[in-house]
């Protein structure tokens, strides 16, 4: 477990440096989109990204940027596979089985909402930029969130989390919404489900109270 927590310390670092650079991150995503003619849908999986970086990318800026969020996904998903063999073959965990959904690239994180004590969300700009991309900007601290709780609790003697257990950990809100989370599908949510529900997908007509 050592290792695990030194990998998580120095991948925190990294995501330090990255949320400084929040808004250098989010105008290379504006360009990108632009770029991909996808102005009109959110950025809904970690492969977009990936895919903007390789084919529509307009500066080294940019490319600099998408490059440093994708090895904080790549160092956080070694972190879980680390987790993973360190757990026994026969306890399974919830929070590290939603860990992998999130961190899977081609996983619909559109509705993701990282909440207090993080940022993220209030930095951006308005309702339409928190639509478009919220749900990436909060992929990363929601998963640091999960694989940081499962490593203090110890792997070899980790009990699957429930979202009333979690929520006396260091992140309540967080850890029960993650706890909330379907496995096959990220992107359906139950209407008035807490903070999942974090409004309708900016493709719906405004005023659609449907699911």
């Amino acid at each position: 477990m050592t290792d695990v927590r030194e990998q998580l310390l120095s991948t925190e670092q990294k995501y330090k440096r990255f949320k400084q650079q929040q808004f250098i991150f989010i105008t290379a995503l504006e360009r990108s989109r632009e770029h991909a003619r996808d102005k009109t849908e959110p950025v809904s999986t970690v492969s977009q990204v990936q895919r903007y970086m390789n084919h529509h990318c307009s500066n080294s800026t940019d490319r600099c940027i998408f490059s440093l969020f994708l090895e904080i996904i790549s160092d956080l998903d070694s972190v879980l596979k680390h987790l993973e063999s360190l757990s026994s073959r026969n306890t399974s965990s919830e929070g590290l089985n939603t860990c992998r959904e999130l961190l899977s690239s081609n996983s619909n994180i559109s509705q993701l909402r990282a909440h207090y004590p993080h940022d993220e969300i209030n930095r951006l700009s308005c309702d339409e930029a928190r639509n478009f991309y919220g749900g990436i900007v909060s992929v990363i601290p929601l998963a640091l969130d999960l694989l940081t709780t499962y490593s203090r609790g110890g792997a070899a003697q980790h009990v699957t989390p429930t979202a009333t257990e979690t929520s006396h950990q260091t992140v309540p809100k967080n850890m029960e919404m993650i706890a909330a989370l379907k496995k096959d599908n990220l992107s359906r949510y139950k209407k008035g489900a807490g903070g999942w529900h974090a409004g309708k997908p900016a493709w719906k007509p405004p005023g659609n109270t449907r699911r």
